[in-house]
């Protein structure tokens, strides 16, 4: 892709206009181009990739967000790259999940012996883990639909899966795929969250890994050369131009079809407009007559956005050196910690580290406040050495990376590619596909390829 001027646009050299940059947007237009097509993407800001994004900060490259990126192997997004993009992407995988309850630690099991091994609770405990986790790795994802509609709570408790830790370490895991706790979080998601799969499997195979384990092997990772440089290449292999700093005022309609767009003052006709807008802001931007339309818009404008934090820590020396996932569930507040440069020593200089500590915004209280409670709370006392050698500390005081994964805003329940208005399509982590963050954005995209093809609009 190019960059182009908004007033030298001529929307007759293009097959579709994309609103939003975002991972939406851009794997929408690399899809397209897969196809053919050629693409002018309109973006509000001076950069294109939305929260999917990196940039330096004193000497260290940071994302917009934690990008440990899960299922790289056998994923939504990895597929979408491996069809898309050549070569894909590379991942170096972590080496797994580590939890912290006060002074014990202990990943979350996946198999039958791990289960009676667990060191965080006793083994009253460990049996109610194991009859729960059995049940949900076994269970179906017809089975999982069927509790969208309560929370996560809700479901271990009608299990009778009480025991404390194991409901505080599984809120941790669902607080970062989710966007809120178990107390909200929907049951549905929060099963496939930690069945940790895209696609079904049968009973059998899921009792044999129970009782076998996998290959041992996490799949989740992190990109060489971090959003910064994914970001470039699909850009890159885009097929269209680019405008900047033209945030879209209006979509517009006439009789039930979408007509064109107003950016930044000017209005740009076309007769296909994918949009990467968030879906809760669409209400304010589509023009349309039709009460279908707008209360379409007006139902999805109730999604609810997470908000989180990170803290970026550049070290003057490798204090934990490793490509695990630490979660500090006690003391509360539940945090991340990654050590983003073990992954990629290309985003610290050499001989230091890039950690990442991340968590969930605290209402009511100040981004002051929740850096010192993110640096306090236990951090320095398991963590030590950690804070003693910070030369560089940059904060990150939100991401809405995706609507909060509630009952009524499972991807069950969202709208979708297709809207009321002929050639208005939609695409994002907000809209509909399985998965959170770039998974989310690639079954998204997929999502909106098959519309369009299904339609006739491509």
């Amino acid at each position: 892709m190019k960059p182009i001027q908004l007033d030298s646009i001529d929307t007759a050299n293009y097959d579709a206009i994309i609103v939003g940059s975002g991972a939406g947007g851009l794997l929408t237009g690399l899809a397209l181009t897969a196809e053919g097509k050629r693409v002018l993407i309109v973006e509000k800001e001076d950069r294109l990739g939305g929260v999917w994004h990196s940039y330096w900060a004193d000497g260290y490259r940071v994302d917009n967000g934690l990008h440990v990126i899960t299922r790289v192997k056998n994923g939504a997004f990895a597929r979408f790259m491996r069809n898309h993009l050549s070569p894909p992407p590379e991942f170096v995988l972590h080496d797994g999940w580590e939890f912290r309850v006060h002074d014990k630690t202990g990943t979350i099991p996946s198999t039958i012996g791990e289960t009676l091994r667990w060191p965080l609770t006793n083994f009253r405990g460990r049996l109610g883990l194991m009859k729960i986790g059995a049940k949900i790795k076994t269970m179906k994802l017809e089975e999982m639909e069927t509790y969208k509609d309560i929370s996560f709570l809700e479901f271990m408790q009608s299990r009778g899966a009480t025991n404390q830790v194991m409901l505080d370490v599984m809120q941790s895991a669902i607080f970062m795929a989710a966007g809120v706790g178990i107390e909200k979080a929907s049951a549905y998601e929060s099963l496939r969250t930690l069945k940790d799969t895209d696609k079904e499997s049968g009973k059998l195979k899921s009792a044999v890994k129970l009782i076998m384990g996998s290959d041992g092997e996490y799949d989740e990772g992190y990109v060489i050369g971090g959003m910064e440089g994914l970001i470039s290449r699909v850009i890159e292999a885009i097929n269209g131009d680019y405008v900047l700093n033209a945030p879209v005022e209006y979509i517009h309609s006439a009789s039930g079809v979408v007509t064109g767009i107003t950016a930044a003052g000017t209005k740009l006709g076309h007769s296909l407009i994918i949009s990467n807008i968030p879906l809760w802001s669409m209400n304010k931007i589509v023009r349309s007559d039709s009460a279908e339309t707008q209360d379409f818009f007006e139902q999805n404008s109730k999604i609810i956005p997470t908000h989180g934090l990170t803290v970026w820590l550049g070290l003057d020396k490798i204090v934990i050196g490793d490509r695990k996932n630490r979660v500090l569930v006690h003391p509360n507040p539940n945090r991340w910690i990654v050590s983003i440069s073990s992954f990629d020593p290309s985003c610290a200089p050499e001989g230091k580290e890039l950690v990442a500590i991340a968590m969930m915004t605290i209402p009511g209280k100040s981004t002051e406040e929740q850096v010192q409670i993110m640096k306090g709370h236990g951090l320095e006392k398991y963590h030590p050495g950690l804070l003693e050698h910070v030369e560089m500390e940059h904060i990150q005081t939100s991401y809405a990376t995706r609507a909060q994964l509630i009952p009524g805003q499972t991807d069950l329940d969202r709208p979708g590619p297709r809207t009321p208005l002929k050639g208005l399509y939609l695409v994002g982590t907000d809209t509909a596909g399985s998965g959170v963050g770039l998974q989310q954005a690639a079954n998204s995209a997929e999502c909106v390829l098959h519309a369009l093809k299904e339609d006739g609009a491509i």
